[in-house]
C-alpha cells in the first residue's frame, strides 16, 4: 500500500507554514485595507515541487509569481484506469454522497467525490472515450474533460496529430485552483482555466463533457446497471467523511492568496460556470431549481439543481460547463455575468 495518499488539508496541516489566508472576514474599521488591494503574497512551502525542475515551463501563460507551490509532485496521486465495480458491490456510500455521473453512450461510471477528495483526478476510458474526471476541493470545482487533444504542427513536427493525455496533480495552485500536469510532455494545465498554461501545448483548450453531480441515491436509480470506482485504489485510505467540511463551512476563508475575483456573490457560493465563446456566466445553485435555461450566443444551456450540486441537462457543442465556487470561477473569468433568472 502507498502511504502518500492524503487530502490537501491533511498534507498542509499547520496553516502557519504558509501565512495568513488571502481573504478574511471584513471589519467595520476604516483602517482595514480592502482584501483585494493587499499585496499578493506568493506561497512556496518548504519541500514542495520545484516547478522549473519538474515541468516544462515554456510559454508559461499565467503569472509565475502567482503560482503557489505547496506539495511535492504527485503527493496527491491521480488515479489512472481505476478498478470499477457494480452498484450491488458498493456498501460504503451513503444515499446523499456526491457523485460525478460520467455517462457516455450507454456506459455509466460513478466517480464519488469521497474518492476524489484524496486523488483529484481520475483518468479513465469510458465507452472508448479517454476522459478525466477532475476535482479541486478548494474550489469545489468539477470538470469532465476529454483527454484526446490535437497537437499542432511545429518546426519539429510537420503534421498535426492526436495524443491521449494522462493527467497528474502538480503540487501547485493558481487562483486557489489545482494545476494539473500531463505525464506525456510535463506541461501544466489549469483545471478551471481549461487549457494548457505551459509546455508544447500551451493555449490548447480541453473539450468538456456536460457536468453532472448527483447524490448516490439518484445515481442508483438512474443507472441500475452502472459501475462505480472501487475504493481498492492501492492507496491506504478509508474514503470516509469529508476532510473539507470545515473549509466549506467557513465562507470567508480562502487557503492561499488569490488575485482579483467577483464581488456580486459570497465567495463560496456554489454554482454553474458557463463559458460560451467570449461570454462567461455564473448561476448560483440556489437559483437553478428544477429547470434553468441560460441563453448564450451559442445557444441554450439547460441545467437543474440536485441534492449534490449542479447538473447540465444539455449544452450546445463548444460550450463549456463546470461546477465551482463563485470566487474561483470569476478569478479565471473576470468578465463573468451573474445570472439569477431563467430565460424560460
Amino acid at each position: 500500500m502507498h502511504t502518500t495518499n492524503r487530502s490537501l488539508l491533511t498534507l498542509l496541516a499547520g496553516a502557519s507554514l504558509w501565512g495568513a489566508p488571502a481573504c478574511s472576514a471584513q471589519s467595520d474599521s476604516p483602517a482595514q485595507e480592502p482584501e483585494q488591494s493587499k499585496p499578493f503574497e506568493q506561497v512556496n512551502r518548504p519541500g514542495s515541487v520545484d516547478l522549473a525542475a519538474e515541468y516544462n515551463l515554456d510559454g508559461l501563460s499565467i503569472p509565475r509569481e502567482q503560482i503557489h507551490t505547496l506539495l511535492p509532485r504527485d503527493a496527491i496521486p491521480a488515479l489512472t484506469d481505476p478498478a470499477l465495480i457494480s452498484i450491488a458491490d458498493v456498501d460504503w456510500l451513503e444515499p446523499d454522497d456526491r457523485i460525478i455521473d460520467v455517462t457516455i453512450d450507454d456506459e455509466s461510471v460513478a466517480v464519488p467525490i469521497k474518492i476524489l477528495n484524496f486523488h483529484e483526478v481520475a483518468n479513465m476510458t469510458i465507452a472508448g472515450e479517454p476522459i478525466a474526471a477532475t476535482y479541486c476541493p478548494l474550489c469545489d470545482s468539477v470538470t469532465l474533460v476529454k483527454r484526446t487533444v490535437k497537437i499542432k504542427p511545429t518546426d519539429s513536427l510537420e503534421d498535426a496529430h492526436e495524443v491521449v493525455l494522462e493527467f497528474g496533480v502538480s503540487g501547485a495552485l493558481f487562483n486557489s485552483n489545482v494545476l494539473m500536469y500531463d505525464r506525456n510532455f510535463k506541461g501544466l494545465w489549469s483545471q478551471l482555466g481549461l487549457k494548457a498554461v505551459s509546455g508544447p501545448m500551451v493555449g490548447t483548450q480541453l473539450d468538456l463533457l456536460p457536468v453532472k453531480i448527483i447524490p448516490w441515491s439518484q445515481y442508483q436509480a438512474d443507472h441500475p446497471d452502472g459501475q462505480v470506482i472501487s475504493i481498492d485504489t492501492g492507496h491506504d485510505r478509508t474514503y470516509a467523511g469529508n476532510p473539507y467540511k470545515g473549509y466549506f463551512e467557513n465562507q470567508d476563508y480562502i487557503m492561499v492568496p488569490v488575485g482579483e475575483f467577483g464581488d456580486e456573490l459570497p465567495k463560496k457560493t456554489l454554482g454553474l460556470g458557463v463559458m460560451a465563446g467570449e461570454e462567461s456566466f455564473f448561476v448560483a445553485q440556489s437559483k437553478i431549481g428544477k429547470r434553468f435555461v441560460l441563453e448564450t450566443k451559442m445557444g441554450k444551456v439547460i441545467a437543474v439543481s440536485t441534492d449534490a450540486g449542479v447538473q447540465v441537462v444539455s449544452a450546445p457543442l463548444g460550450v463549456q460547463t463546470v461546477q465551482s465556487f463563485y470566487y474561483a470561477f470569476t478569478a479565471f473569468h473576470p468578465e463573468t455575468v451573474v445570472v439569477s433568472k431563467s430565460a424560460e
